[in-house]
């Protein structure tokens, strides 16, 4: 009796170590981890086309003669109406970042290119990225320096759906932001995109490709480099309202550089992503 009694208490903590990872087991993370990956896709199209813009507003060959090739991107400056048209023509081009573009986007200035106080209104017209649809309107408004001398911008992107490359999904993800731009390195050449670095911090919201609401809190700037074609430092805060655990958090490791992975946090759980 006795030695069963002792067996029974030394397999007690076996017992309840199965029994919460049972548990664990049971909670279904897919609405956070699909959210996630969803959003991260979307942030990178849009700043793909925001990106491009910052280059093609600050090009030298763009401002003196009204044209530029940047990134296989054909850049045209139209003074009259205070415009410019990014286009990546009506077959797909390969561009320094390995995807197939085709389409274009224009920007809409409410007064001279790019002056304190003017706005730009960028909107798609067909634009493809890797045979698969991106549309967005965004509004991007020149603010002027901040309190440490640097240039600030607002980003606001009013509206957008970006397709997957998932054929087993009919529908987009799409997201809208408040966000703000700190020009925090390279602002002194601005004709030199090689060294230019922006902060963005602020929120945005949105709905994934499987249906589920989410809202994102930068919660430590995100180093968005110019020569970089991905997101390279920052945290965000995911909530995903229908999910078991409905708060997260969205690490965009500084440990790899200018690389592709992005780890996930929910209820102490790692999960993580390549985006193309």
């Amino acid at each position: 009796m006795k030695k069963i009694v002792f067996t029974l208490i030394i397999l007690m903590p076996f017992f309840w170590f199965s029994s919460c990872n049972d548990e664990t087991s049971e909670i279904d993370y897919n609405p956070n981890v699909l959210s996630a990956k969803d959003y991260i896709i979307a942030e990178d199209a849009l700043l793909e086309i925001v990106n491009a813009f910052l280059k093609g507003i600050n090009d030298t060959l763009v401002i003196e003669n009204n044209y530029g090739f940047i990134d296989y991107c054909d850049v045209q400056y139209f003074t009259s109406d205070n415009s410019m048209r990014f286009s990546y023509g009506e077959v797909n081009r390969m561009c320094p970042d390995n995807k197939f573009r085709r389409g274009l986007f224009w920007a809409s200035f409410s007064g001279p290119v790019f002056d304190e106080g003017i706005s730009a209104n960028l909107f798609t017209d067909s634009l493809f990225v890797d045979n698969l649809l991106v549309e967005a309107n965004i509004d991007i408004k020149n603010l002027g320096t901040n309190s440490d001398n640097f240039p600030e911008y607002s980003l606001t992107v009013n509206s957008s759906l970006i397709m997957l490359a998932d054929t087993a999904k009919i529908n987009g993800v799409s997201i809208t932001t408040l966000y703000n731009m700190v020009w925090s390195q390279g602002s002194v050449t601005p004709a030199i995109h090689e060294d230019d670095i922006y902060l963005i911090s602020g929120t945005a919201s949105g709905i994934s490709s499987n249906g589920y609401d989410f809202s994102i809190a930068i919660t430590e700037p995100l180093l968005n480099y110019l020569d970089c074609f991905w997101i390279s430092q920052g945290f965000s805060q995911l909530t995903v309202p229908s999910a078991e655990f409905p708060t997260g958090d969205i690490d965009y490791i500084l440990e790899d550089g200018c690389y592709n992975e992005i780890h996930f946090y929910f209820n102490e759980n790692l999960f993580y992503d390549f985006i193309k």
